[in-house]
């Protein structure tokens, strides 16, 4: 019951900060893993727990971020869902004990990202960009995907 107390408070905090800064799987991941789940079982009811809020967070910002790194709203959220698909079929190919030992790396890696892009100078007038080899790779992607989906 206790842990049950535990998780619907880590839960409430995750969804509130993932709607503000993000990284509210931080806090879900590891309080899941501590119940005794696996750390892919973990991963996966994280993400899906998180999930609605992300969708709609997503929505009501997209205004904050349309223009980011000179990509539309559109393509932020397809690149995203791209990312997203590509993640989960690498988790479920991860086994369960690799990904296991992963997972401290994973999100060490996560927090340097989060860390480099709070220290990142920008100018006050202008939204974050993604530098001229992200947005190039993202305009690359983009084309690609267009590309596949006029040949099908």
């Amino acid at each position: 019951m206790t842990a049950l107390i535990i998780l619907f408070f880590v839960a409430v905090w995750a969804g509130i900060q993932n709607a503000l800064a993000g990284g509210g799987t931080f806090l879900t991941l590891p309080a899941l893993m501590l119940t005794g789940m696996s750390a892919l079982a973990a991963n996966i009811t994280s993400t899906v727990a998180l999930f609605p809020g992300q969708v709609t967070s997503s929505w009501s910002g997209r205004a904050h971020v349309a223009g980011a790194g000179g990509l539309p709203f559109r393509a932020l959220a397809i690149l995203s869902l791209l990312g997203g698909i590509v993640g989960a079929v690498l988790l479920l190919v991860t086994p369960s004990d690799i990904f296991k030992s992963l997972v401290p790396w994973l999100v060490l890696f996560a927090t340097s990202v989060f860390a480099y892009g709070s220290f990142v100078p920008r100018k006050a007038d202008r939204p974050p960009v993604l530098g001229k080899f992200g947005a190039g790779a993202a305009q690359f992607a983009i084309s690609a995907i267009s590309a596949a989906a006029s040949d099908s």
